[in-house]
């Protein structure tokens, strides 16, 4: 949304400076023009400028052999009037963006003659500015967005991952120092979930207009859309271990848990690293890293280490013991979604 509003911005503003240089009778056609064929890549952009020129054109010449065949029977043009706005109204919808063109040209021929002698003059002030505004628009796309909305999904996606990564490591991070009775704070943690928040809001904006972009789509439209619903998923994962850790009343009693917390650390280093290694190779020609398989050894590893503490003297498991069991859970769940994501990711690369 921030490179859409950057561009509209500045090609207004070019748009402007442009219409007071020129001197320009009618300005705001410069400006309509701009922002009628401003599109989110260079490409579309000047097609579309090339179908509202094609638009005016064909609307001056209709306008002209209007002007001509009524002369200066100016009641005719009130009758024509409100056909005219209706074709307006519905032609960029029912025909195309081009016929849209022509039909508003018509329009403007015909709302400038009512009550004087026929000019045609006019319709060479509409090509003059339109053409203007379509200069600006394809000169804003081409500097700030040639590549579109891919270019942008592919960045929105890598800043996701990476900041949803360092969101999982943290949250896990703070789950490592809740398993004694050291107090901890969840700024850290709260702030990285802050700023994975605003990365996945970026990327849904950034989506939208990939969605929105016409053309063809280097990545399959399912396999971008696994990728995005990736993002979801590893917070999710770590929304669920920093709200489990946070609930975690105080502890008693201090055991030894230095290898459960050793295991858990492991752990989120190999999964957050993974989703790190995807965000750089996002958008890149560069290979995507194998999924992590399961580790039995450190599951293993876990669940020895805690073996006291799952079973006490009344034969039921310490909560912070439960706690941790969950932690594991939940960074396998982020682990499991690496096959889909990474044959996803691999969709639109070059073989």
């Amino acid at each position: 949304m921030r490179y859409n509003s950057l561009r509209g911005a500045v090609g207004l503003g070019i748009a402007v400076a442009l219409a007071n240089l020129t001197g320009v009778q009618h300005s705001f056609w410069v400006l309509l023009g701009t922002l009628s064929v401003l599109r989110s890549n260079a490409l579309n952009t000047g097609q579309n400028a090339a179908r509202a020129l094609g638009g005016t054109v064909a609307g001056s010449i209709i306008g002209t052999v209007l002007l001509q065949l009524i002369g200066h029977h100016g009641t005719v043009l009130w009758f024509l009037l409100p056909i005219a706005v209706l074709l307006a109204g519905i032609a960029p919808a029912a025909i195309s963006f081009a016929a849209g063109q022509a039909s508003f040209t018509i329009t403007l021929v015909i709302l400038f003659n009512i009550g004087q002698d026929p000019d045609w003059h006019i319709v060479l002030l509409r090509i003059q500015d339109i053409a203007i505004g379509c200069a600006v628009s394809v000169l804003v796309g081409l500097f700030f967005w040639p590549r579109g909305a891919t270019a942008a999904v592919d960045r929105a996606l890598a800043e996701a991952y990476r900041d949803s990564a360092r969101y999982l490591a943290g949250a896990v991070e703070y789950a490592v120092s809740r398993c004694d009775t050291t107090t901890s704070s969840t700024d850290v943690a709260l702030q990285e979930r802050l700023e994975a928040a605003a990365a996945a809001r970026r990327l849904d904006d950034a989506f939208r207009s990939y969605l929105a972009e016409r053309g063809p789509k280097p990545v399959p439209l399912a396999e971008m859309t696994t990728l995005v619903t990736g993002i979801v998923g590893l917070r999710l994962a770590a929304d669920a271990v920093l709200g489990l850790w946070q609930r975690a009343d105080e502890q008693q009693a201090e055991p030894d848990r230095t290898d459960a917390r050793l295991v858990l650390l492991g752990a989120v280093g190999r999964v957050s690293g993974w989703y790190r290694d995807l965000a750089a190779g996002l958008g890149q020609d560069t290979p995507v890293r194998d999924p992590l398989p399961r580790n039995p050894v450190a599951e293993a590893e876990l669940v020895e280490s805690l073996r006291r503490e799952l079973s006490d003297e009344h034969g039921q498991a310490t909560d912070t013991a439960i706690r941790i069991i969950w932690t594991a859970d939940h960074l396998d769940a982020a682990r499991r979604l690496q096959p889909s994501l990474a044959a996803a990711a691999g969709a639109g690369k070059p073989s």
